[in-house]
């Protein structure tokens, strides 16, 4: 009886070894289709539009020594992309980056656009955290416009926060401050 029980454990022992090696191997063999995946899943038309009017494609940057740079001295910072139109004319660059304070919930992760002549075109959040209803108004359209228009060269220090949602509020604009601090320092 004692032999059964250590016989059956030794099978069970290799089964789940087994499944554990092999689900390890396919994470590992499509960890690039999912992150192209999740890319391509944030590309939807309507934030390609908030995030660069007339855009239709945003495309990796084609610098690799500067990506690694960027990465090397900010650890927030996630991608850099080319926003281009239906004609593939480069309409700007799109800065992918986490905020560099929690918001209520978590960091939050952007898209901010910004144009040839330095403006921020627009903003999208990627991923977030934050409560549904308080911290999630900072994805509204009233509270990330009055990022557009404004110099992308300079750290924003003045901006209408959104009562009661302070922490959230915090983090958005340090995720705007962090991609303009990269534009600043590599791309302008």
């Amino acid at each position: 009886m004692k032999n059964s029980f250590v016989k059956l454990g030794g099978v069970l022992f290799l089964v789940g070894a087994i499944s554990a090696g092999v689900l390890a191997w396919l994470n590992d063999a499509t960890s690039d289709i999912i992150a192209k995946n999740e890319a391509m899943a944030s590309m939807k038309p309507e934030i390609l539009e908030a995030v660069m009017p007339g855009s239709v494609l945003f495309s990796d940057y084609e610098d690799a020594a500067l990506i690694d740079s960027i990465k090397a001295e900010n650890s927030k910072f996630v991608n850099l992309l080319t926003a281009v139109d239906s004609s593939d004319k480069e309409l700007g660059k799109v800065i992918r980056t986490w905020s560099t304070v929690p918001g209520y919930g978590g960091d939050m992760e952007l898209f901010v656009g910004v144009s040839p002549d330095g403006k921020i075109t627009g903003i999208s959040v990627v991923s977030h955290s934050e409560t549904s209803g308080l911290g999630t108004r900072t994805l509204e359209p009233a509270f990330t416009s009055q990022f557009v228009g404004k110099d992308a060269g300079a750290e924003i220090t003045a901006f209408d926060a959104i009562s009661g949602v302070t922490k959230s509020s915090n983090s958005f604009l340090s995720a705007v401050n962090n991609a303009i601090d990269i534009y600043s320092k590599f791309l302008k």
